[in-house]
């Protein structure tokens, strides 16, 4: 397996706060190789499971993990369960700018609801 350098990722997730998530380029499993800085993921970061499913929520306007890891090049979900009465969703951006969106969730109120994000494939990168 070819792996090139994984760049750090950030996604807007419902306004409530940015999240870091790292894109890493490999081809199987939930192997993490370091970003271009070399440093790896914080270990608190939600990962991708063998389903391809990040597992992700909120509550008193917090989410449940600073950041999440995901594989460059494999489509992934992202299982988001707003805890709260605050309504909230999950959005992608191509960059800190917000300027190019990938992917703009449909916004959730709770409490207890949740909603499936399905992200396409994306390059190793920032978002």
């Amino acid at each position: 397996m070819t792996r090139s350098a994984p760049r750090r990722l950030v996604s807007s997730l419902g306004g409530l706060a940015a999240l870091t998530f790292a894109l890493v380029a490999c081809s199987s499993g939930v192997s993490i190789t370091p970003l271009p800085s070399g440093a790896e993921p914080p270990a608190d970061c939600a990962r991708v499971d063998a389903d391809g499913v990040i597992t992700l929520w909120a509550d008193n306007l917090e989410f449940s993990v600073p950041c999440m890891v995901a594989n460059a090049g494999e489509a992934f979900t992202i299982a988001f369960t707003n805890s709260e009465s605050q309504p909230h969703n999950v959005a992608v951006y191509q960059d800190s700018t917000k300027a190019n969106e990938v992917m703009r969730g449909e916004i959730i109120t709770g409490p207890d609801q949740s909603l499936d994000y399905p992200i396409e494939a994306l390059d190793a990168g920032e978002y």
